[in-house]
């Protein structure tokens, strides 16, 4: 049972590190989770059961008008602090989180934060080629598969290579500067290739409806199309 928890939990930091905020400063005590619209589906089904496996606390989520998200708010001084001891920072963390200690003990935990975040802060792209010695049908549709997660925690990313080079995968990490006033720096990880994806849908997964969606259109078409929404997307399996 401790152990099944281990890996509840290391599920919802990937979680909380993707799509969460903590926030204690004496007036507020609370846990922030929330994410696109779309995402609906995965927080009503899949992490508010996490979070009663973990806590015993199910949340309630909601449509958040003012940031246009979906999420949850926990008012649990207990499970705010819990979450802030094991590693991650009050207030704005973008740019200082970082994966828990706990999770580097066993690559059970290391699967299961990769999962979490993935779920929350990473994307599942296809794209064609432009160089005119591919096929015309590689010209001509987005089939070759790319894994991206994104942060602008440096220290997060090389965190999250480091799991990915214990678990074997190949990947490349690269930065990208602000194109407006205001906005950072972004440091990304890239899996690129067919092999990659297959390796992380039998080793990781995914839960979240958005990009499973994008998995299915691929693997029963071929090749699925940027800029379809979720609905788009399951009109077109069905």
């Amino acid at each position: 049972m401790v152990f099944k928890r281990g890996i509840v939990l290391a599920e919802i930091c990937g979680i909380h590190a993707g799509d969460g905020y903590l926030r204690n400063d004496g007036k507020r005590v609370e846990l922030d989770i929330s994410g696109n619209l779309e995402e609906q589906g995965y927080y009503d089904l899949h992490v508010t059961k996490l979070f009663k496996e973990e806590f015993f606390k199910f949340p309630n989520p909601k449509y958040f008008p003012s940031r246009k998200t979906y999420g949850f708010v926990i008012r649990s001084k207990n499970i705010v602090e819990f979450m802030n001891l094991i590693g991650f920072p009050y207030g704005a963390k973008s740019s200082t989180v970082r994966i828990p200690k706990f999770v580097f003990k066993k690559k059970i935990f290391m699967i299961y934060f990769l999962r979490g975040y993935f779920d929350t802060d990473g994307h599942l792209g296809f794209f064609r080629r432009s160089n005119s010695s591919y096929s015309k049908y590689k010209r001509t549709h987005n089939y070759y598969p790319r894994i991206m997660l994104s942060s602008i925690s440096k220290e997060l990313i090389q965190d999250v290579g480091a799991l990915l080079t214990i678990l074997n995968f190949n990947f490349r990490i690269h930065k990208s500067n602000p194109i407006k006033k205001g906005e950072h720096r972004k440091f990304h990880i890239t899996i690129n290739g067919v092999n990659n994806l297959l390796k992380w849908v039998s080793l990781i997964g995914m839960r979240n409806p958005v990009k499973f969606s994008r998995l299915l259109v691929w693997l029963n078409h071929g090749f699925c199309q940027p800029n379809m929404s979720l609905s788009d997307r399951v009109k077109l399996l069905k």
